[in-house]
Formats: C-alpha cells, structure tokens, sequence
C-alpha cells in the first residue's frame, strides 16, 4: 500500500493544478513575471506603442490574449511625431518573453503612401493631410471616427488617418457602450484623404439590451435617423452568414433582466456635417 500512496503524492506534486497557458506578464516595459492566463485566453502578446520624430518614446507591454486577436499595426502623423502601434500575438509557452539586449524591431521598408492626420493636433479637422509611406507590405489605408458623446454632437468627435493591419473587407462599424467607431479601409494611394467617410454602408453587431431592440430609443439616444434595428436570441444568432435569411424588425420577447440580445442596425447618423449610413 505504500508504494501506491508514494506514487500519488509525486504526482499531486509534480502535476500543476491546471494547464493553462503561461505568458509573460509586463506592465510599461519591465517589472515582468510569469502569468498563468485564465480560460479561453490562448495567446500571448506583445504590445508596443513607438513615436518617432522629436521626443522618441517606447513602450512595451505583455501579456494573455484571447484567440480573436491577430498581428496588427496602425500608424499615424500627429503633430511632428510618427506614432506607431503594434501588437503580436504567439501560442505557445512564455513565447513572448523579451529577448535580451534585442530592441523591437521596426521595419523601414515603405511600402503603400497613405494619407494621415490626427485629431490629438486638429489636423483632420482643419484638412491638413499629410503623406505617410506604410511600412508593412499588407498595411492598408485607414480612416477612423470615433463617435463618443450620446448626444451626437461634432466636436465629440475624433478622427484618425493612417496605415494599418490587418484591413477591413469594407466600411465597418461597432459600438462600445456609448462610444460608436466608424472604419474605413482602402489600399491605393492616399485613397483615405479627403473630406470624410461619405455616405458609407455600415453594419453593427453585438449584444443588447432589450430596450436597443427598440428602434425609437436608440434613435432618440443617438440622433439617428432611418433606423432598422433587428434582434435575435442564440449563440452567434447574429452572424453575417444568417443574414440571407429574413428577420423580423424586433427582438423575440425577452426573458427579464439581464437577457443578452445581438443585434444589428441599419442607422443613418449626422457625423461632421455629412450623412453617415450603417446598413
């Protein structure tokens, strides 16, 4: 009997409690550790923030990721600095733990010319675009708004011009609580310049309450008009895929609070004097 009892007690000691990911943990660049990363976290990244001209900053952060995220890059002119932001994400143990004496490397290859400004300096407002050569070979061109007061008033505002990875498959749009983000992807040259998003088409999906089923709320909360919202219940009940399918113009009837809903809308929103459509 005691042999069994030794061998269990080895392997009560040997065999970690759980076999999640291990990453690397580091908070503005040092101070680093080992993290365990919790349930559906099965990445690790590096995140890293780089300005260039005038006063050089880097800074370097790491850690767990869940499985949506990819490589990506955006760059953009503010001021006289060229701000960089990366973020690489690997699978497998402590992947992304620093290599010593080595700095991030940035390439300096150009590639596609975009056109860049930044609302940190009021030059998308004022229209001073400037030219800024991408550096990565599958960086696109990139026009973001971001749309922040529920109110909707312009000077809420804040627009950002630049390169970026990965693209969109087109005019894009999402919501995070009260603070709406408009994306616009191209890959010719400078085809982001010029006054603004347009007239786009743009489609938003998430989740919802059951009073964002109600068209006349979100129009009202917002300032949109030509409102279409249509909900559904089930997992990933709102993906791209569905939509060939006909849907009511309302949410099924909802269980009390705290139901989760999906929803996407079709809204027509005033943005910087111009119509912005989502479909």
């Amino acid at each position: 009997m005691g042999c069994p009892l030794l061998l269990l007690l080895l392997v009560q000691i040997c065999v970690p409690a759980s076999w999640g990911l291990q990453c690397m943990l580091c908070k503005r660049t040092r101070n680093c550790k080992v993290e365990e990363c919790a349930p559906g976290q099965d990445f690790c990244r590096t995140t890293i923030l780089h300005t260039e001209g005038g006063e050089e900053l880097e800074v370097v952060e790491r850690g767990c990721a869940h499985p949506e995220k990819t490589n990506r890059t955006m760059s953009y002119r503010t001021d006289l600095q060229i701000v960089t932001l990366t973020e690489a994400v690997c699978g497998s143990n402590l992947c992304n733990r620093p290599s010593p004496g080595r700095a991030p490397f940035f390439p300096r290859s150009r590639y596609l010319e975009c056109a860049s400004c930044a609302s940190s300096d009021l030059s998308c407002e004022r229209g001073w675009d400037r030219s800024l050569q991408c550096r990565n070979p599958g960086e696109q061109c990139l026009d973001v708004v971001t749309h922040r007061s529920l109110e909707g008033s312009p000077g809420d505002e804040r627009h950002t011009r630049g390169c970026g990875l990965p693209g969109c498959p087109g005019p894009t749009g999402f919501h995070n609580n009260h603070t709406f983000h408009f994306l616009r992807c191209c890959n010719t040259t400078k085809c982001n310049g010029g006054p603004g998003l347009g007239n786009p088409s743009y489609t938003v999906r998430g989740c919802a309450t059951p009073s964002w089923c109600q068209g006349l709320h979100v129009a009202e909360a917002f300032s949109l008009t030509h409102l279409n919202v249509s909900c559904c219940t089930g997992n990933s009940c709102n993906q791209p895929a569905l939509d060939v399918r006909p849907r009511t113009g309302g949410a099924t009837r909802p269980d009390p609070a705290y139901f989760s809903f999906f929803v996407t809308l079709l809204m027509t929103a005033r943005l910087w004097g111009g119509t912005l459509l989502w479909t």
